[in-house]
């Protein structure tokens, strides 16, 4: 019984370690990389790129062509538009187009997508707001709703499903085809936006509809896909432009907008695009929107015009992580890591990471070697202390203190 004891507090050690020594290590010893920032130059019209260099910040373009901070805000009004203002270097306009603060701001967005976005927890109790209440200021419902086999609204002080209110969604929903149960439900459930745009769902069959509150009533919209589009993820945007509702992803790695009164769907130029790994960062202004897909160790940056055909295009590598200094100094030390988070969850759990080769062996042949020679200058078993012996081969430098803090001679 003690020596069982004693093994569950040695491999809750070794848990433990995993994960705060690790941690440690990054915070002391990660070295500090910055994806290059490229922005696209309606002065110019070509790529900016800010990156980190040995001397400082360097700023450049395409050509090679280097310039100051200053320089850089004067080729990016739409960005800087406010010190150039304060400054009083902002021109009255830009390509022919008068460039008032009203109008870059209304025009001025930015989307961002992070592989975790999608391995999230999902409410399953959303509200539906008035889309057409008159009032300046949105407000939320006295009533949630949840989507399964059927639509129902459940008052939130008594706890009660409305089953007029439901009767009357839910066929409004089968009037226009849709097939329970939904699979996919998106929208913005909060009072923090512009207006209110409902909600956008998937169904059985895997088409796609619109379904809002308009005065007290469902408004239910049909939205034609392509049938070889699976949708798998989609985000809804919030713009003042009123251009488009949502962002949408499919099991291709293909990204859609879905375009806001003509329901249309525009596919937008991001080869190579891993929903699973990279980030996805749109950048909207006046004259168009810049597209980054941002991966391990790659940046592809695209920038289309209002009409989404391609303008120009910028790509540019650098060293894979795996390779980078402490990298490989944590794969000499850690043969790998537990984390409660994880790069591609926002769920809570135990994450187990390994690492990059296999360099770590050494490092565990050292360590039995040294636990084998303290055992004999204790004059203690081998045999005894065999499983001692191969939690450090297996788990490194986590074993050695693990066992070392508590050493079978505590419990003799």
């Amino acid at each position: 019984m003690v020596k069982t004891s004693r093994y569950i507090l040695v491999l809750i050690g070794v848990l433990v370690l995993s994960i705060v020594l690790p941690d440690q290590f990054w915070t002391v010893f990660r070295e500090g990389f910055r994806t290059p920032n490229v922005m696209y130059s309606q002065v110019i019209d070509d790529f900016i790129i800010v990156r980190s260099a040995e001397d400082g910040t360097e700023r450049l373009d395409p050509a090679g062509n280097s310039y100051t901070a200053d320089e850089v805000e004067e080729l990016l009004p739409l960005l800087f538009f406010r010190q150039l203002s304060a400054d009083g270097n902002m021109p009255d306009s830009i390509r022919g187009v008068p460039a008032d603060h009203a109008t870059i701001s209304k025009h001025r967005s930015t989307y961002t997508f992070m592989p975790r976005n999608i391995n999230t927890p999902k409410p399953v109790l959303l509200p539906l707001l008035e889309s057409q209440s008159g009032r300046v200021n949105l407000t939320l419902p006295e009533d949630v709703f949840r989507l399964n086999n059927r639509i129902e609204f459940i008052v939130a002080e008594t706890n009660t499903v409305d089953k007029e209110k439901s009767i009357r969604f839910n066929d409004a929903l089968v009037d226009a085809g849709f097939q329970f149960p939904a699979r996919l439900i998106a929208g913005i459930p909060t009072v923090m936006k512009s207006r209110d745009e409902g909600y956008f769902i998937k169904d059985n069959s895997g088409d796609l509809f619109h379904l809002k509150k308009v005065r007290g009533k469902p408004y239910v919209r049909h939205i034609s896909v392509p049938d070889h589009l699976n949708i798998v993820h989609i985000e809804c945007v919030d713009m003042r432009t009123e251009e488009l509702y949502a962002y949408l992803y499919t099991d291709d790695n293909e990204v859609y907008i879905l375009l806001e009164g003509a329901y249309y769907l525009q596919e937008l130029p991001v080869g190579g695009f891993n929903r699973h790994t990279d980030r996805l960062r749109v950048r909207h202004d006046m004259f168009g929107k810049t597209i980054s897909v941002i991966g391990d160790h790659s940046l592809k940056v695209t920038r289309i015009d209002d009409a989404y055909q391609v303008v120009d295009t910028y790509e540019t590598t650098w060293e894979p992580r795996q390779k980078r200094s402490d990298y490989q100094l944590f794969s000499w030390l850690f043969p790998f890591e537990v984390s409660m988070e994880a790069p591609d969850s926002r769920y809570v759990g135990m994450y187990f990471s390994f690492a990059h080769g296999f360099g770590w062996l050494v490092l565990h042949l050292l360590l039995a070697g040294l636990l084998i020679y303290l055992l004999k200058r204790r004059n203690s078993s081998l045999r005894k202390n065999s499983i001692d012996l191969a939690l450090v081969l297996l788990t490194g430098i986590f074993g050695f203190i693990a066992v070392r803090v508590f050493p079978n001679k505590f419990y003799d």
